[in-house]
């Protein structure tokens, strides 16, 4: 149950039932990656960061933009230390974070 693999299935599964349109079972889904992955590879490690950008990315779906902000920040930093700011992977969080405060802004107007 806490393997790899089964975080791996897990998130899988939640990208199918966002693109179903399915946003609560697909956050009920990434949250089961990330604890595993929290729990086997830590909380400073690229796969534990993806399953914070995937729960980020459900969350901006739902509208929730300070729940979505906060998992992209969070998936940023840990990307920054471990993979570098120019890896490929910590632009996409940028560019999230980016975009989340953008419409937060456009929100407000």
């Amino acid at each position: 149950k806490e393997h790899p693999d089964t975080a791996i299935s897990y998130s899988n599964i939640g990208r199918v039932m966002e693109a179903m349109g399915n946003n609560v079972g697909a956050l009920e889904m990434h949250n089961k990656a990330l604890a595993i992955r929290e729990k086997v590879h830590g909380k400073e490690h690229p796969d534990t960061a993806a399953s914070y950008n995937n729960i980020g990315a459900v969350m901006s779906a739902m509208g929730d933009n300070i729940g979505a902000l906060e998992m992209h920040n969070k998936a940023l930093a840990i990307r920054e230390k471990v993979l570098g700011k120019e890896h490929p992977y910590t632009i996409v969080s940028s560019n999230r974070v980016a975009a989340i405060m953008n419409k937060s802004m456009g929100d407000m107007e």
